[in-house]
């Protein structure tokens, strides 16, 4: 089975998705009872099972785990709920009273139907206290693309009551070890659907997401040596773009998708360079310091350098120029700082400091207000924002192996997304897709 087909389903899929408003002239305004980030005030919303058989168990569940996953509900337990089953969705044929008396905020109510393979989902998201109409919204695709279907109504019932989007039509890439070599997967924002994108049976390592989300950048010793390989999910291949001698490790991709920088050991020890995207070719040396500097994040509008470096005695953060001018050092506290990665505002990093064990932290590009993220639940690495920095995610033991956690930017609100036996490390968060 080439690449193509193993990678592409979810994201090509989407792009047949056909939303429309049923009251296109209606301008409801958002809720906004959930103020500032999620994680916070946690609203309680009733989200009955949804309506219409077939699949309909199975949808809402996806629904509710998005719901979820994204910290900005409190789920009222189905048992509470007083409302009759297959009570309608609509204005009139149902009575605020039967939420209200649960607690409920906010509630959300949910239909599927399906006509010659097409299937239709609605979404119906009420203000309980206000007892008013917040907004209803229908979906369209094949009926292979439930799941799709799911997650678009999860984000309008998160647009509609908070008026922020959520990152549902996202997915990561990660290294996992279910084949038992690491290998690179891409995986569905809510843990379903890993795929597999690499099959080399060696050690993959360290996959990042080109901007457009059709490439993915990652580190291999396939052919012996550390060095890095693009795959492109458009064409289906898998190429080799730089194979120095030594090292050849954590490729970070420019805002364009037009260059990358990464880590080589040409001279000896480990610098940071830029390569051409396409072709590989060496562009620039950005480090000249002795001793070791790794792991570049090139920052959201490309002007600055995240990185690793010894220069003065233990692993420390340091943020430079694009062109390796003005190096500064942003973390100071403990002796081993690594794994920089960049808030999509380029406002904060997040990166990981041993205390004993491996932790998340943030601190702000000019190296004040840090703050910690994890603490005392296993080890916890390689962080990666989410495309509206509400959410950090990153690879963490507290479950036993390896699993993906994702956690809000201030850290209130920590959920394991993966399953099974775990072994995913490596995690990146992708750009948003067009569904």
């Amino acid at each position: 089975m080439s690449l193509r087909r193993l990678v592409l389903p979810a994201v090509t899929v989407a792009t047949l998705l056909v939303a429309g408003n049923f009251d296109a002239a209606e301008a409801e305004s958002p809720l906004h009872i959930v103020v500032g980030a999620p994680g916070k005030n946690q609203l309680p919303l009733a989200l009955p099972l949804t309506s219409g058989g077939g699949q309909a168990q199975a949808f809402w569940e996806v629904v509710a785990r998005d719901l979820e996953l994204s910290g900005w509900f409190d789920i009222i337990d189905a048992a509470a709920q007083v409302e009759p089953a297959g009570t309608g969705l609509q204005p009139g044929q149902f009575k605020f009273e039967d939420w209200s008396v649960v607690g409920a905020v906010g509630l959300a109510k949910t239909g599927l139907s399906t006509s010659s393979g097409t299937m239709r989902a609605e979404v119906w998201v009420y203000d309980v206290p206000g007892q008013r109409k917040l907004g209803a919204r229908a979906f369209s695709a094949d009926a292979s693309s439930w799941r799709i279907l799911a997650h678009k109504v999860a984000g309008e019932i998160v647009q509609r009551i908070t008026g922020q989007t959520a990152p549902f039509n996202t997915r990561f890439a990660l290294t996992g070890k279910a084949s038992g070599n690491k290998e690179v997967y891409v995986v569905d924002f809510d843990g379903h659907g890993l795929t597999r994108v690499t099959r080399n049976g060696s050690i993959n390592l360290q996959p990042t997401w080109s901007p457009t989300g059709d490439r993915i950048a990652f580190t291999s010793y396939v052919a012996g040596n550390p060095d890095v390989y693009v795959a492109d999910l458009v064409a289906g291949r898998i190429t080799r773009l730089s194979a120095r001698r030594g090292l050849n490790t954590g490729p970070s991709w420019s805002p364009a998708g037009d260059f990358l920088a990464l880590t080589l050991s040409l001279g000896g020890d480990p610098d940071i360079y830029t390569v051409n995207a396409s072709t590989g070719a060496r562009l620039a040396r950005l480090t000249r310091n002795a001793g070791i500097d790794v792991s570049p994040a090139i920052s959201p509008d490309g002007t600055q350098v995240a990185f690793v470096s010894e220069r003065s005695g233990g692993a420390q953060v340091y943020v430079m120029g694009i062109d390796g001018s003005s190096p500064r050092r942003v973390s100071f506290q403990g002796g081993h700082n690594t794994d920089p990665a960049w808030a999509p505002d380029g406002r904060e990093l997040a990166f990981v400091g041993r205390d004993g064990v491996f932790d998340v932290f943030t601190v702000r590009s000019d190296g004040t207000g840090m703050r910690r993220i994890t603490q005392a639940a296993g080890d916890n690495e390689d962080p990666t924002w989410s495309p509206d920095g509400n959410y950090i995610a990153f690879s963490s033991t507290r479950s036993g192996s390896p699993h993906l956690w994702l956690s809000t930017a201030d850290g209130a609100h920590q959920i394991q997304v993966t399953s099974g036996k775990g072994g995913f490390t490596n995690p990146d968060w992708s750009p948003a897709f067009a569904w």
